[in-house]
This record gives C-alpha cells, sequence and structure tokens, in this order.
C-alpha cells in the first residue's frame, strides 16, 4: 500500500469519527475536547518519526533559513492588527456596559496573564495537531502543484471542529488558514502557538467579554482545592 492510499484511509476515518462526534456530541463539557487532544497527541508523539520522515518528507521545501526570524516576524504582522482590533472593541464594549471600570475588568486584567500561559499550551496542541499531522498528511494527498489546497483544508478544518460555536468558527477560519499557510513556509509551531494564544485570549475575553477563569473553576473540580483565588 501506497503513502498516499494509507494517508486517504487514515484522513477519511478520521472525518467520519470527528464529523460523527460534532453531531452527537455538539455541547460538551471543554475538559472533553482536551482529553481528547491529549490521546491524539500522545499517539502522535509515538509517530512522529513516520510523519517527519515519510510523510514529510515529500511536501515541497520550507522557506530559506532564517526562518524562525521570518515566521515570527511575519506571524507578527498578521497576529498584531488583530489583537489590538480585539481589545479596541473590549474597551469600547466595556465603557457602554459600565464606563472604566468595566473596560478595566474586561480588558486590563491581570488574569489575562494566566489565561495567556493556559491557553498558550492548549494551543500549542492544538497547531501541533492541525499543522504536524493534518497539513503533514494533506500534502502527502494531494499532488504537490496544488498544494494551497492542502493549506486550505487543513486551516477550515481548525473552524470545523469549533461547531456548533458560531462566532469561533468564523473567526478561526481565516486564522486556520493563515496559520496552516504560515507552517507550510516556515515549519515552526511556537509563532503560531503564540498567535493563537493571543488571538483566543483577545478575542474571548476582549471582544466576547467571557471570564475565562470563572469557568474553568465550574467546569475543573479540583482547581479550587489547590487555593486559587483568581
Amino acid at each position: 500500500m501506497t503513502v498516499r492510499s494509507r494517508v486517504a484511509i487514515e484522513l477519511s476515518t478520521l472525518a467520519l469519527l470527528t464529523t460523527a462526534f460534532l453531531l452527537l456530541f455538539p455541547k460538551r463539557n471543554p475538559c472533553v475536547d482536551l482529553g481528547l487532544a491529549a490521546v491524539a497527541l500522545l499517539g502522535l508523539i509515538f509517530s512522529r518519526r513516520y510523519t517527519k520522515e515519510v510523510i514529510w518528507a515529500s511536501a515541497p521545501p520550507p522557506a530559506p533559513e532564517p526562518r524562525f526570524t521570518k515566521s515570527m516576524k511575519m506571524t507578527a504582522w498578521i497576529t498584531l492588527p488583530a489583537v489590538l482590533l480585539f481589545v479596541f472593541v473590549g474597551i469600547v464594549l466595556g465603557y457602554r456596559q459600565g464606563g472604566w471600570a468595566a473596560v478595566v475588568a474586561r480588558v486590563f486584567n491581570w488574569r489575562l496573564i494566566v489565561i495567556f500561559a493556559a491557553y498558550f499550551l492548549w494551543a500549542l496542541i492544538q497547531q501541533t495537531l492541525f499543522q504536524f499531522y493534518l497539513l503533514g498528511r494533506l500534502l502527502a494527498l494531494i499532488p504537490k502543484n496544488r498544494a494551497w489546497l492542502a493549506v486550505g483544508l487543513a486551516g477550515i478544518s481548525v473552524s470545523l471542529v469549533h461547531w456548533p460555536d458560531v462566532y469561533t468558527m468564523i473567526a478561526t477560519a481565516f486564522a486556520g488558514i493563515v496559520w496552516s499557510f504560515l507552517y507550510f513556509r516556515y515549519r515552526y509551531l511556537l509563532p503560531l502557538a503564540i498567535s493563537h494564544a493571543a488571538l483566543g485570549c483577545t478575542f474571548y475575553a476582549c471582544f466576547l467579554g467571557q471570564d475565562f477563569i470563572a469557568e474553568w473553576k465550574r467546569l475543573v473540580a479540583f482547581v479550587p482545592l489547590l487555593g486559587c483565588r483568581c
């Protein structure tokens, strides 16, 4: 069996299982997603050599060195405007709701640092699964002269797994394609994880006004036992 045939079977099975899961459990505890991602990451760790030496070996080469510096700069130029936009919207909405006190609570809150740190780990897991695993296999499946299609499919997949959260799906549709393109070109996950965490924090906390820490306390029973008084 060829690599392309194996990848086709693997991705077809994964697509069917993922679709069934999202349809059967549209509303679920986020801890379920975290657990499933951890299991998937563990499997990817065991198969990393195959993914690196077989799957990615057939992909088009990345940009020339220094790739990491270029990746950081490009990612920053794309990420910062969106982050500033989310912060600006958060300031406007917060002021309308309760004046400057509400703005401080919504946008200039020290807890955003804690949220960013936790979100960064989650973002790194997601980027590893979508870029190193999924994008690599899509590139092995799709002809090299249509690499843009693999990049697009990997990016849209980031959006689709957030079903049925429409706002997040819209936000991640564009971001997912950009992240996939950046990984295809530079092959570094760290800049993408930083971008993902920065965008996620400002989108949910500033733009949507969600209190992550309050939600985490309700979802994870052992947090109060640790003496966290966030």
